[in-house]
């Protein structure tokens, strides 16, 4: 159960234990919320995008993706309330308390809260073994939260037009990870680039008498219009 979760964390789960495990149980807290824009939910999705990590992203993307769409990956959401616990349970076939373990505290299921990057946060961890009181007890809890009606198989999607959809959740997260990997045209990619570069000045800026004398003799020009 985690609160946010990020593609680079969830490739390395994928890689770590899908041979080893049967079967997972995600919960997740709402990861788009109604007040958060696109660019909001991919921020969620991907955690800090340095150039090494974007060159890599479309790939690590992929393997989430798979991930996911393996039929012993089950996911939840607790939309619309918000998922604040962090717990990972593990549960052993042989019924052997000393192969169960649990781990809780505050760390995401995000690069950060594995240890795959640096940050400046401070987590703080507990973990134990199924022969801790306290595994059983976990354990107990997520089950109880598993079957409530909070803890449901559907996202709620407002689209373009304000209608409202409800689609199956774990379908929901495979669409959005998809996207970061569409392959763009280097036009596409062109204007992208100078719209991050410039497109806040030039939004900022274009009201601005002087400003617009400047670059007058720019705005017939097709980047121009297309940054616009």
């Amino acid at each position: 159960m985690t609160g946010y979760f990020t593609v680079g964390a969830l490739a390395y789960l994928s890689k770590a234990t899908k041979d080893k495990i049967d079967e997972y149980k995600f919960i997740l807290g709402d990861i788009v919320n109604f007040d958060f824009d696109k660019d909001r939910a991919l921020d969620l999705l991907n955690e800090d995008i340095n150039i090494d990590a974007s060159l890599k992203l479309s790939k690590v993307a992929q393997e989430a993706v798979a991930f996911l769409e393996l039929e012993k990956v089950f996911a939840k959401t607790l939309e619309p309330n918000f998922c604040h616990a962090k717990a990972y349970l593990y549960k052993h076939n042989d019924k052997d308390p000393q192969k169960d373990y649990y781990i809780s505290g505050s760390s995401n299921l995000t690069e950060a809260g594995v240890g795959l990057k640096t940050t400046n946060n401070v987590e703080l961890n507990i973990g134990s073994f199924g022969s801790d009181p306290q595994y059983n007890e976990l354990l107990k809890w997520f089950e109880d939260l598993w079957a409530r009606p909070q803890a449901h198989d559907y996202k709620t999607v407002v689209d373009g037009n304000g209608g409202v959809n409800r689609i199956p959740f774990k379908q929901y997260l495979i669409d959005e990870i998809k996207k970061i990997f569409t392959e763009y045209s280097p036009k596409q990619l062109y204007y992208k680039v100078l719209f991050e570069l410039f497109g806040d000045e030039l939004l900022l800026e274009k009201d601005n008498p002087e400003f617009n004398r400047q670059i007058g003799r720019l705005e017939n020009t097709v980047v121009y219009n297309a940054l616009i």
